[in-house]
């Protein structure tokens, strides 16, 4: 029993004596317990990893366990940015409600969880801060994360939709649908009520639920394409669809994932791909047709020279040379040569990149040659390899044609020299001897009789002229002169021996002079051809005017510049008139405006056109106005280069002293294997006080050409060993510059313009035919020597001539022709054997010139003549004609004209064996009779 005071009161009583002690030892061991319990329990605080802070109604701090120390400088703070105000303010809401409060705060940049308890009997609160800042910073990046994938899905450019097992959406990203509230609405709806609610087909629903099922099933994802009408007139919609199933760890569906790619470009590119597919196939087909049907062969080879396509032309090509030729393949059958160069050509388009075009021969199995024109270029690929399209034309035909065209121009080329000749040469004998009649004691017959001579034979030599100048206009060979000149003077030269004319047929002539409106009429041209044309008009207007009639000319100044100076010439008539519809066809060839004029009034129709072709090369156009009986103006207008003051003054100077002047004292190099040639051009040269070194072969020029130095150099074509092409070739490649540009002045039979073309590309300056006048010879080599060039600035300031012939081979005017002798009724009358009037010119009279020329072509004529005869008995016909081509020159000279159609058949490729063997002994026969005769000229 215990006391008042606590303590034990002992009994009497043993047992109870033992109760009171047994009970007071589980008292005490109580007690002990509890002061253990307490011990335990007071260090929680101080072993609790969380702060836990004990504050008193007023804020004072009575208690801050360990974890509360790295809040010091928070709880002893009391600004406003400090933790200790809240704690002190939870504390004092806690007390003053009596109920616990829970808030979240940041301290030392943790997050803590605050929990205030309050103990009212003690009158303080108890602050529990749990730190959940890790938990914190785990919700946000739970939350970035969650963001971030919303913002990928809101931007996705695909429908993304998530589903429950139940198939009611979950989730609709903005490209599913763009409007906010339609896409929260859609959210619990399944995709049967999407359908009814945006109008989509019911059978889209339907397998869809299919497709669902499937992937839940096979618990993996399920694709499929699907399509959605258009609405509003859009076109239909593409989609290719999946479904992937997601399954939590106990196998449990939590929801199904659908998104959907808008594939309707890739749909309608198909379609185009597919539409194109079958285009190309047709167009490939058509291409393949177009090609088979092209006459053309049209092949296609790669770098390495493999066939990579061919046309149906090209596979027949190649069997027909195959089996022409007997071989297994094409290549077998052709020349390694050809196809060498066909693959070095391919070469060389793919390494230039450029189209290469050109002309090759194929000679056939069966020995029939066929021509080629072939374009290559190159043909890249979508992968970049280049190959090489070639377009092979078949041009035999034309060939043969251009052969023939050739042959034909020779022969034309050839008939009109020797017409000049034939023509000509007795014609002017003619003239010559009829005017000299005529100033003989004549009766009024014999006077009329002559004056009929005169005029037909004039007539039949402006015949032969206007053919020349036509032969030369069509064929491209007319050059204009380009001297200077004064038109006022050139206008009154045309005018002046036709006005004389007019006035004996009762015509009046007046004239506008060009000097009236330009007082300075100076240029540059043809003089000659314009006074051609302004005769031709002049001519016209008095032949087609009847007497009492009026014929004006008139010059008129137009325009000019610091350069150029324009004028029209204008011939006007009073005469018959042109009808107006044949205002053009006058000035067609061989026409003439009515079908009697030829007959009334005279003339070839050749006239006009000749005229109108001078003047459109001039620059200008020869235009007509007319009416029928009331006359007819012709008129043009020019446009030339005005002429310098030193031009004027060198044109007024005499032309053969600024000739002998230029080559006087100077030294030339005459390169010529005929002894006759070179004898003529020595003795011209000399007479002018120019120094002659002479030279009979390439080679042998060469070696003069070393030791001295030439002022010019005559260079004949056509010699033996060295000619004169590759001879000029070794001088224009000479060490000493100044040597190197010696002008070269080519002597050659071949007057054509191919010819000496052919002659300036190799080096040379300018080209002189023979045989060669001595104003022509000595106007050329003036014209080098003065400033190099073909013709230039001498032969610029030179008046022009009268036209030569074609081959230069015309007489002279005065030249006396001797008078055939009779022949037999029945044959034709025959050539004279050979005519010295040309060599008398040339030597200017002098029978010591003629004697020395003629002892030359006796002494080295028989030669050529034993040669002709050895290269016609063996039939080498490039020896003969290259025997002809050296002889032609002397035999010109010598007025050997019949022999000269024997020549030009030895000359001519398309000559043909019969024709050649008759044309050399014809020449042997010819030449031996000449060296028989010019004897017993000699002694005379």
């Amino acid at each position: 029993m215990k006391r008042a005071d606590d303590t034990l009161l002992l009994s009497d009583n043993p047992a109870e004596l033992r109760a009171l002690l047994l009970a007071e030892r589980q008292r005490r061991k109580q007690a002990e317990a509890d002061l253990t319990a307490l011990r335990v329990t007071s260090r929680i605080p101080q072993l609790n990893p969380n702060p836990i802070i004990r504050l008193s109604s007023t804020g004072e701090l009575l208690f801050a366990n360990p974890a509360a120390a790295m809040l010091a400088d928070e709880l002893l703070a009391t600004g406003p940015s400090r933790v200790r105000p809240q704690l002190v303010q939870a504390a004092q809401h806690t007390l003053r409600t009596g109920e616990s409060l829970q808030r979240e705060l940041q301290a030392n940049g943790q997050h803590f969880l605050l929990f205030a308890v309050p103990v009212l009997e003690e009158g303080f609160a108890m602050l529990y801060l749990t730190d959940v800042t890790a938990r914190r910073q785990a919700e946000q990046e739970t939350r970035e994360q969650r963001e971030f994938y919303e913002t990928i899905l809101a931007h996705l450019p695909a429908v993304v939709t998530v589903l429950d097992p139940d198939q009611r959406y979950r989730y609709v990203n903005p490209y599913a649908e763009p409007d906010p509230e339609l896409r929260q609405a859609r959210v619990g709806l399944s995709f049967a009520d999407h359908c009814a609610a945006s109008g989509l087909p019911p059978a889209l629903a339907v397998r869809r639920r299919r497709l669902f099922d499937r992937a839940v099933t096979t618990r993996d994802t399920v694709s499929w394409e699907e399509q959605w009408p258009g609405s509003d007139g859009d076109i239909a919609k593409y989609w290719q669809c999946y479904y992937q199933p997601i399954f939590a760890p106990d196998g449990i569906l939590r929801e199904v994932m659908c998104y959907g790619l808008d594939i309707t470009v890739r749909r309608q590119a198909e379609a185009r791909s597919h539409q194109s597919e079958a285009q190309m196939l047709v167009q490939q087909a058509f291409t393949s047709l177009v090609l088979d049907l092209n006459p053309n062969l049209i092949w296609v080879r790669d770098a390495e020279g493999n066939t990579m396509f061919e046309n149906a032309e090209m596979k027949a090509m190649r069997e027909r040379i195959r089996d022409l030729a007997g071989a297994v393949t094409m290549e077998a059958a052709l020349d390694m040569e050809v196809l060498k160069t066909s693959a070095l050509t391919d070469q060389e388009v793919l390494k230039s990149g450029q189209k290469i075009l050109n002309i090759t021969s194929l000679r056939l199995g069966n020995g029939e040659e066929r021509w080629f024109q072939t374009v290559r270029c190159p043909m890249v690929l979508a992968d970049g390899t280049a190959q090489v399209l070639g377009v092979s034309t078949d041009i035999t035909a034309l060939k043969q044609a251009q052969q023939e065209a050739e042959a034909a121009a020779l022969a034309r080329e050839n008939f009109l020299a020797n017409m000049s000749h034939e023509i000509r040469t007795p014609l002017n004998g003619v003239l010559g001897m009829t005017s000299l009649l005529a100033k003989t004691s004549l009766n009024e017959q014999q006077r009329s009789y002559t004056a009929i001579i005169q005029h037909s034979g004039r007539h039949l030599l402006n015949v032969v002229n206007d053919v020349l100048d036509m032969a030369k206009i069509t064929s491209g060979n007319l050059e204009l002169e380009q001297s200077a000149f004064n038109l006022c003077d050139s206008m009154g030269k045309a005018a002046h021996p036709l006005v004389m004319q007019a006035q004996e047929k009762g015509i009046r002539v007046v004239g506008t002079l060009l000097r009236d409106s330009c007082p300075l009429p100076w240029v540059v041209g043809d003089s000659y051809r314009l006074n051609q044309v302004l005769i031709n008009l002049l001519s016209n207007a008095i032949k087609f005017t009847p007497a009492g009639g009026t014929v004006a000319i008139g010059g008129y100044f137009v325009s000019e510049t610091e350069d150029t100076l324009t004028t029209e010439f204008r011939v006007t008539d009073s005469g018959i008139g042109i009808a107006p519809d044949k205002l053009e066809s006058i000035f067609q060839e061989f026409t003439q405006a009515y079908a009697d004029t030829t007959r009334q009034f005279g003339g070839t129709g050749l006239g006009l056109s000749i005229s109108r072709a001078l003047v459109a090369q001039m620059g200008g156009r020869l235009t007509v106005q007319s009416q029928p009986g009331q006359g007819s103006s012709f008129s043009f207008v020019t446009t030339l280069p005005k002429a310098s003051a030193e031009a004027r003054q060198k044109a007024n100077e005499p032309v053969v002293m600024l000739q002998e002047a230029a080559v006087r004292g100077r030294r030339v190099l005459l390169v010529e294997d005929n002894a006759v040639n070179r004898e003529v051009a020595q003795l011209l040269l000399e007479g002018h006080g120019v120094v002659v070194d002479e030279a009979a072969s390439g080679l042998e020029a060469l070696e003069l050409f070393e030791e001295c130095r030439y002022d010019a150099v005559l260079m004949d074509i056509q010699m033996p060993g060295m000619n004169g092409l590759e001879a000029t070739a070794r001088i224009r490649a000479h060490y000493d510059p100044v040597k190197a540009a010696t002008p070269i002045l080519a002597l050659t039979a071949n007057a054509f313009r191919a010819d000496a073309e052919k002659y300036a590309e190799a080096g040379m300056n300018d080209t002189l035919p023979k045989p060669f006048d001595e104003a022509e010879l000595l106007g050329k080599l003036a014209a080098l020597m003065a400033g190099g060039g073909p013709a230039s600035a001498l032969a610029a300031a030179l008046p022009a001539a009268p036209a030569p012939t074609e081959t230069s081979e015309a007489a002279p005017a005065n030249a006396t022709v001797p008078h055939p002798a009779p022949a037999p009724e029945a044959a034709e009358a025959a050539a004279p054997l050979f005519d010295l009037a040309l060599l008398s010119q040339t030597a200017h009279g002098s029978t010591a010139f003629m004697n020395r020329i003629l002892t030359s072509f006796h002494n080295n004529t028989p030669g050529s003549v034993a040669e002709l005869r050895a290269a016609s008995a063996a039939a080498n016909w490039p020896v003969a004609a290259a025997l002809a081509h050296k002889l032609r020159p002397s035999l010109r000279l010598l007025g050997a004209a019949g022999l000269l159609p024997h020549m030009a058949v030895l000359e001519a490729e398309s000559s043909s064996e019969p024709e050649r063997q008759t044309a050399a002994k014809e020449l042997e026969a010819g030449l031996e009779e000449l060296l028989k005769v010019l004897p017993q000229k000699l002694e005379s």
